[in-house]
């Protein structure tokens, strides 16, 4: 090549390099920019200041704790732990049971960590109470709870030379935050062996399911003395878990049976009231007991000693031992005639329910409000208190039937069904019966314990 071309050459290829050494660099230079965008880290390395970093504890409510005792075991400064406490005692107007959840998250910051937000599960709800920063309360606290935390973030400052008085008095704000739930069908049988409470407890079940069978059977079948070893239950019931296989409540007893002495009784639930496996309510006029869970200290008889006045004499009702303030309820539909203090008796209601029957509760603690004379009230609907006022040597109710102004004994009082199944919806109904009862036959036991816990699970500290 001759070399006057080559000295032409030269500055031109001198000038394609400058050129693609400046592409070069200028794509760096964007692709830089929109990684810091999308927050990922500079090229030094360095996180955005703008990330939070956060560690959350959690633990379950233990016999014998309380707030105070909770809140002292952070061991946080007392100024912090005064306020959580002040908001605690402000919205929490609950009490607390062993084996509630909780968590407590904190911000961590250059200045150590603080304390963001308390977070306390409703006992067998789908509720959480959230006290927040009020910076950030509510939906806020709990995504931080289930965020992974950066740990390299940088640390944010705590605000500086803030006076007091414009700070809040308590910067914790209460919110109540909804629990996912995922609701199962689940089949529950057993025998009692003792009581019903101890069959049910056996199986792993809790008291607000055993409420729901005794109503669902009060109109036939009296749980405080009629129960015997033996006895039989299957139910079909609604259960609710939360994402991470925790139960958290009863849904509605779909169907129930209950053996009792050989003979079955049976409770289906149809467009929303149960009935018997031939159509026909389970509801009567007059539920065989007015409370749900008690024990007969002494029967309907002609001739009992008095406990008080140590003389023989007619005892025409059923008493009920239970603990104090325990809930009457109305036998039936009816209207009040009075609520008032009755000689021995104490403070006592009288119902009347259809111009034939009466009901009488005696000994009462105290009445429920605006159960006065002339009041209607529905069956079921709570009436009073369990007491001992008037002549009684201990916490009890006296609940007396009358019957064209003769009283007769509660045990043995039969009366009719209301409205049953209609004849056009007999054939939906059996359908309907059938498969509630097939399904409930099996042991078969669905939940949701086998669900992966959330990374931010997975990452949660135990006290």
């Amino acid at each position: 090549m001759n070399p006057k071309t080559i000295q032409c050459a030269a500055p031109r290829f001198l000038a394609r390099i400058r050129l693609i050494q400046a592409l070069m660099l200028s794509c760096g230079v964007a692709f830089l920019a929109g990684c810091q965008k999308d927050g990922t880290p500079k090229a030094d390395g360095r996180p955005q200041a703008s990330q939070a970093v956060y560690d959350t504890l959690s633990s379950r409510i233990k016999t014998g704790e309380s707030f105070n005792s909770i809140i002292h075991d952070m061991g946080l400064p007392e100024s912090e732990s005064s306020l959580l406490l002040a908001g605690i005692k402000d919205n929490f107007r609950f009490k607390l049971y062993a084996g509630q959840s909780y968590k407590v998250i904190f911000q961590v910051t250059v200045s150590g960590r603080v304390l963001h937000s308390f977070i306390l599960e409703d006992r067998y709800s789908e509720r959480k109470h959230v006290l927040a920063r009020t910076a950030m309360s509510g939906d806020a606290a709990l995504s931080a709870a289930s965020a992974p935390s950066p740990g390299n973030a940088a640390l944010p400052r705590e605000p500086e030379n803030v006076p007091a008085s414009a700070r809040p008095a308590n910067p914790f704000a209460y919110e109540i935050v909804d629990i996912p739930v995922r609701m199962d069908t689940v089949a529950v049988n057993g025998v009692l062996s003792s009581n019903l409470y101890e069959a049910f407890v056996s199986r792993g079940e809790t008291g607000a399911l055993i409420q729901q069978v005794t109503k669902i059977f009060a109109w036939d079948l009296d749980f405080f003395k009629d129960p015997r070893a033996g006895d039989e239950f299957s139910l079909l019931v609604e259960k609710k878990f939360g994402e991470d296989g925790s139960f958290r409540g009863y849904g509605q007893v779909l169907s129930a049976k209950y053996v009792n002495r050989g003979k079955d009784y049976y409770g289906i639930l149809y467009k929303g009231s149960y009935f018997n496996q031939d159509g026909r309510s389970m509801e009567k006029m007059l539920m065989k007991a007015p409370l749900n869970f008690a024990h007969v200290s002494s029967g309907f008889s002609a001739a009992r000693l008095h406990p008080v006045l140590g003389v023989v004499r007619p005892h025409w009702g059923i008493d009920y031992c239970g603990p104090k303030n325990t809930k009457i309820l109305a036998a039936g539909d009816g209207t009040v005639e009075y609520s008032k203090w009755v000689n021995g008796y104490g403070k006592t209601i009288k119902i009347r329910h259809n111009g034939v029957y009466n009901t009488y509760y005696a000994h009462l603690n105290g009445f429920a409000s605006g159960v006065g004379s002339g009041r209607r009230v529905k069956q079921g609907e709570v009436i009073g208190y369990m007491g001992m006022t008037g002549l009684a040597t201990g916490v009890h109710l006296d609940y007396r039937v009358e019957f064209n102004g003769r009283y007769i004994n509660p045990a043995s009082l039969k009366m009719e069904s209301k409205q049953g199944v209609e004849k056009v919806e007999w054939k939906e109904f059996c359908d309907h019966r059938d498969l509630l009862l097939a399904r409930m036959s099996t042991s078969e036991f669905k939940h949701f314990a086998s669900v992966t816990p959330s990374r931010a699970d997975q990452a949660t500290k135990a006290f």
